[in-house]
């Protein structure tokens, strides 16, 4: 099942005594444990009755599994980093797989064990086999662009906001789509509003964090337009952030080939929800991309895109200093109207 079945089944009352945690989305699969654990630990004995085992052997879980919970009907065992699960050789993981795997159905109905694969299993192994066949395995997997906008709004409910989609868009469009980040965001959002109910874009645009690849496109507007000093200030913001000389030209050069290819399903009529998918990005930063093409023509962007690939070809071969190389190429790029 999926983390929304999760939550719907543990609001209804229904906790399972083996669960399989997995999947990218590391901020509801923490909150989905704590709702875990809340529900099934008897409030001020928590610390008696969960387990957390790092790495653990079968028989260390299984000795857990049978211990008896302390003044409470129910006890937790949370296993993490078990390389049963994941890619790779265990040790003696035919042995320990097998003992684990025959132990899954005798759990008592005492313990709740949960296994916490992180980002990914590895389901080719028996152990994970095994738990994906169970009604408590559980995905949590990155939130599309609807499921992303309600969990803001979720979110921004206890703080008396809200946003509308395109608000949430443009936030998630600036500052990424990892929920740890964003909750933070958010809470900056709702107090940069003050008594003011709606978050707007304008809001977004001016306190929310940008990433670099929300940074090298407010950079390539600036070319585009011509705006030389805000264009070299959005690079010098990117290289004291940290980022490496070659790895905002990887940036770059994969910007202006997505508004080539762009130019390319434009001219061919394509919808802007297709022109979405084909490029892999989201619809509102397609038609971000499509302002930022503006009348530019499909050979045009690929005199960019050449002018980029030709840049990373001097660099790595020694014809050109990164530092060099990278503000020659910005000055190029101001010229290509």
């Amino acid at each position: 099942m999926n983390q929304w079945a999760f939550f719907d089944e543990l609001k209804a009352g229904t906790v399972r005594n083996v669960y399989l945690f997995y999947g990218p989305e590391d901020f509801i699969r923490r909150s989905a444990m704590a709702a875990l654990q809340k529900k099934t630990l008897f409030p001020g004995l928590e610390s008696m009755n969960c387990t957390t085992l790092s790495a653990p052997t079968a028989q260390q879980v299984i000795e857990s599994c049978e211990t008896l919970p302390m003044m409470s009907e129910t006890r937790m065992v949370i296993v993490r980093d078990c390389a049963l699960l994941s890619a790779g050789k265990a040790k003696d993981e035919a042995q320990e797989s097998a003992a684990l795997c025959d132990y899954l159905p005798r759990v008592p109905q005492t313990t709740c064990l949960v296994f916490d694969a992180g980002a990914a299993v590895d389901k080719r192994k028996k152990l994970s086999q095994a738990l994906v066949k169970l009604p408590g395995a559980v995905s949590f997997d990155t939130l599309d662009d609807a499921s992303l906008n309600k969990w803001m709004n979720q979110q921004l409910r206890s703080l008396g906001k809200r946003m509308d989609r395109t608000a949430c868009e443009a936030l998630a469009f600036q500052s990424g789509r990892d929920l740890t980040l964003l909750s933070g965001e958010l809470a900056k959002l709702a107090a940069y509003c003050g008594e003011r109910e709606e978050i707007t874009c304008a809001d977004v645009e001016a306190v929310a964090t940008r990433t670099a690849e929300s940074t090298v496109f407010a950079m390539a507007d600036a070319l585009s337009e011509g705006k030389a000093s805000e264009a070299l200030g959005l690079l010098g913001d990117l290289l004291a952030a940290g980022e490496s000389r070659l790895g905002i030209l990887a940036m770059i050069t994969r910007h202006y080939r997505q508004l080539m290819y762009l130019c390319a399903l434009r001219d061919a009529r394509a919808p802007q929800a297709q022109m979405a998918k084909e490029l892999g990005v989201p619809t509102f930063a397609a038609g971000r991309l499509l302002r930022q093409a503006g009348k530019r023509t499909y050979e045009q962007m690929r005199a960019c895109v050449e002018l980029c690939v030709q840049t990373d070809y001097d660099i790595k071969s020694g014809v050109s200093r990164e530092d060099a190389a990278l503000f020659r190429l910005m000055m190029k790029l101001l010229g290509q109207k």
